[in-house]
């Protein structure tokens, strides 16, 4: 009675892990009067269940390095609070980084085995498509995001495109090792993912997308026949949507992807608030000036935003971390990408083709966008700290 106490339990946590993971891409689509989004009312089930099956088996999975930085730059964070200069604005933060860190947790503590990480990328996957889908239906009825760009309810178009563009590299690993029924929807879901980066009409989105097809080239020559055409056929997605197929308007936008790095508005605007966030680092280079706090510490160069409500966001998750924890938080932050690509690079080829490409995405979009407090970066973290310790942990690998 007891073994099976212990066992629904912990399936229970599994399912809830799974789901969370599903809801990720769509977390705002879903709003619970007086709960938040569907991810925080389900991760909320997720953590009593996961606390649950821990307590019945007694034992919790022994953390590693990279968990441990993860735990490192939480703490750092929230001890930013005494020196903060908005601290509201840290305490927010800081409970948003605890809660990603138990997120973080439970992948870490029931995803052991690699059937486990694959039905997690699955998850994320379908959750995408079908976020993708909901972006698609509302570009068919015209409702816009920003002016003629789409992504589905509650989500900026660039931050979702970056969320789907991180889908794209799992598609790509996961067909192969599918079922004929579970590939083709593993299939239907990239192509359906890479049609909303294009509605989305971001430039960042489209080159962390195109970069996603490197998994297909360090892949190639073990990829069979039918891989490779799936490969090609996102790709030709991708490439001719970007130049025929798409609306116009999306179109027009990607098309200005060149101009606008050399000398664009939007490029320009965003050096003079990574230039005020430099100047904010050199009076505060070592503690910083507290987690969350960036957009009110830019104020002094740049003034209040011309629309009512918004504030200044770093769009650079690296500059982000070192101006709001100083070189102590951006250290800790450091060694933990530091600690995932040695991870990486010590796996079988086929998982470092996926993990390198993922983490390449991933670092492309945070150039542009403040992701070190989103929760698709701390289910990249956890899944590669999980797939490292399946391959490499072989008493966690027989227990799982």
């Amino acid at each position: 009675m007891k073994a099976r106490a212990i066992s629904l339990t912990d399936r229970l946590a599994w399912v809830l892990v799974c789901a969370m993971v599903f809801s990720l891409p769509i977390e705002k689509v879903v709003m619970l009067a007086g709960f938040g989004t569907l991810t925080r009312v389900i991760g909320g089930l997720c953590l009593v269940a996961g606390l649950a099956a821990v307590a019945a088996r007694r034992s919790m999975r022994r953390p590693n390095a990279g968990l441990l930085l993860a735990a490192c730059f939480v703490l750092w964070s929230g001890a930013t609070y005494f020196w903060s200069v908005t601290p509201a604005s840290t305490a927010a933060r800081f409970t948003t980084l605890a809660q990603l860190f138990l997120m973080l947790w439970l992948i870490w503590e029931f995803c052991r085995s690699q059937a486990r990480q694959w039905w997690l990328m699955r998850c994320y996957v379908y959750g995408a498509a079908l976020s993708s889908l909901l972006t698609i239906l509302r570009y068919a009825r015209n409702q816009q995001t920003y002016y003629r760009r789409y992504a589905t309810a509650g989500f900026d178009p660039n931050d979702l495109g970056l969320t789907l563009a991180l889908a794209v590299p799992m598609a790509l690993y996961l067909a192969p090792r599918c079922g004929r029924a579970w590939r083709w929807l593993v299939w239907l879901s990239g192509l359906l993912t890479v049609a909303a980066v294009l509605l989305t009409a971001s430039r960042m989105a489209l080159v962390a997308t195109a970069a996603s097809f490197l998994h297909a080239v360090f892949t190639w020559r073990e990829s069979a026949p039918t891989q490779r055409v799936f490969s090609i056929a996102m790709l030709g997605t991708l490439v001719l949507g970007a130049l025929w197929l798409a609306p116009s308007a999306s179109r027009e936008r990607l098309a200005t992807l060149h101009t606008e790095i050399t000398r664009g508005t939007t490029l320009h605007n965003r050096t003079q608030i990574w230039k005020a966030g430099l100047k904010v680092f050199k009076r505060h280079p070592l503690k910083g000036i507290g987690a969350g706090a960036y957009p009110d510490a830019v104020y002094p160069w740049l003034g209040r935003p011309s629309v009512p409500g918004h504030q200044y966001t770093a769009h650079n998750t690296f500059l982000s971390v070192a101006v709001e924890t100083g070189l102590t938080g951006a250290a800790c932050f450091g060694l933990l990408l530091a600690a995932l690509a040695a991870f990486i690079w010590m796996l079988r080829a086929p998982e470092r083709a996926l993990w390198l490409t993922t983490l390449l995405v991933w670092a492309i979009g945070v150039s542009t966008l403040t992701w070190e407090h989103r929760k698709p970066t701390w289910l990249l973290i956890g899944l590669i700290l999980a797939v490292w310790a399946t391959a490499f942990d072989r008493p966690e690998k027989e227990r799982a």
